[in-house]
């Protein structure tokens, strides 16, 4: 059979699953006749090939799963919803199960926990479906509608990874986990890398925070990364290829600058203090610092308060200071320094006003220029060399309005 054929019709038939296969893949994916997938087409064109590139770089929206085994309808059995597409090896009976779920940025920039929420519900989908737990959806899957496969799509729904988690029991890794010896893997190259780099991205995370920046951390690692990529050496076939050390910096950079205390613990407390110290000593200190904490929050409160009543123009009673800042009325009497700052403020700004402020003074109506003049006055500066002082101001108006 021809590895290359024409695409399934329902991939241009809005509102089915082949089409938003087609709408979500990456706009030149990668495609082949085989997993290694070493051509990139527009993705019109890499839908004719058997394997291709189905999630973009940065972005799941298909949950995939690889079963090594003929049951294809084993999420029957184990309770789990139904996937929207299942594509079948017609010889082997082996096939891929397609769940779209809601897209799931995973560039660099993209928030953690979404992805470590998508990661723990596939690896909980995959033992309940007895699927390959390393597949992780791709990157390369079999195409879904090419004739090499036997394509059943069930329905054009969208999952919500949290609707998805409901049927599972999700898998909490404990950050305590024993560490990893080296001599148990020193049969894979990933894995090695993985271990040394890991541990020497702790001893720099630390400097690299206070005096660096992540996009220099992940240049250190990458550095790091290369050198340790010598495995033909310690008598393996082949080193490891660019992407497999690239999607390893970052997996690892990413947990490190978020997580990694340097203390052996995983989010020990935003104090990070020494763990040698006694558990008493560690709770007084947090008690002595969740304490002032609060306090600073009320005395924030109570000025914000406070500026508001002054906005107003009302009084700064404790009892209207406590309802704006939803405290009692007792509280506001400990804070009662901040109060009188506040009222001083007040009197300064109200004695600042009544000093400025223009005397109301009637005038006759021989008093009252004409607009030229007033505006003159105003506006220009007027020298006045004789005695009278009328005089002057009407020779300034008449210069004012001839110029004019």
């Amino acid at each position: 059979m021809n590895s290359v054929a024409e695409p399934d019709v329902r991939y241009f038939e809005h509102g089915t699953a082949l089409h938003r296969v087609l709408q979500e893949a990456a706009y030149i994916p990668r495609c082949s006749d085989n997993k290694t997938a070493t051509r990139t087409r527009p993705r019109e064109f890499a839908v004719r090939y058997p394997y291709m590139q189905i999630n973009r770089p940065g972005l799941v929206s298909w949950l995939i799963f690889d079963l090594d085994h003929a049951n294809s309808m084993i999420w029957e059995d184990a309770g789990l919803p139904a996937p929207n597409l299942i594509v079948r090896n017609r010889a082997s009976g082996n096939s891929h199960l397609y769940y779209a779920i809601t897209p799931v940025c995973t560039t660099e920039a993209a928030r953690d926990k979404p992805i470590a929420f998508m990661k723990a519900v596939y690896a909980a989908f995959s033992i309940a479906l007895r699927a390959d737990p390393n597949f992780h959806s791709g990157p390369v899957a079999k195409t879904p509608g090419h004739p090499w496969w036997s394509t059943e799509e069930l329905h054009n729904s969208v999952y919500e990874l949290g609707a998805l988690a409901d049927y599972v029991d999700l898998a909490v890794a404990a950050p305590w986990a024993k560490r990893v010896k080296v001599d148990d893997i020193a049969h894979s190259r990933h894995c090695l890398l993985f271990e040394h780099l890991r541990h020497y991205a702790y001893s720099i995370v630390n400097r690299e925070r206070q005096s660096g920046s992540y996009d220099g951390f992940v240049r250190w690692l990458d550095a790091k990364a290369h050198e340790l990529n010598r495995f033909t050496v310690q008598g393996f076939a082949q080193d490891l290829p660019l992407s497999s050390l690239k999607a390893t910096i970052r997996s690892i950079a990413r947990w490190t600058w978020t997580n990694y205390t340097g203390s052996g613990r995983c989010k020990r407390g935003i104090m990070q203090l020494d763990p040698e110290l006694p558990l008493p000593a560690r709770q007084t200190l947090a008690a002595e610092r969740t304490h002032s904490e609060r306090q600073k929050s009320t005395a924030d409160r109570i000025r914000a308060a406070c500026r508001l009543l002054r906005q107003r123009g009302e009084s700064l009673t404790q009892m209207a200071i406590g309802r704006i800042a939803g405290v009692t009325r007792q509280t506001v009497a400990t804070y009662k320094t901040i109060v009188e700052q506040a009222r001083q403020a007040l009197k300064t700004a109200e004695a600042q006003s009544a000093v400025t402020a223009p005397e109301n003074v009637k005038f006759a109506t021989h008093q009252v220029p004409a607009v030229g003049v007033a505006f003159l006055q105003l506006s220009l500066p007027v020298a006045f060399e004789g005695d009278s002082r009328e005089t002057s101001v009407v020779l300034a108006s008449r210069q004012w309005i001839e110029d004019g």
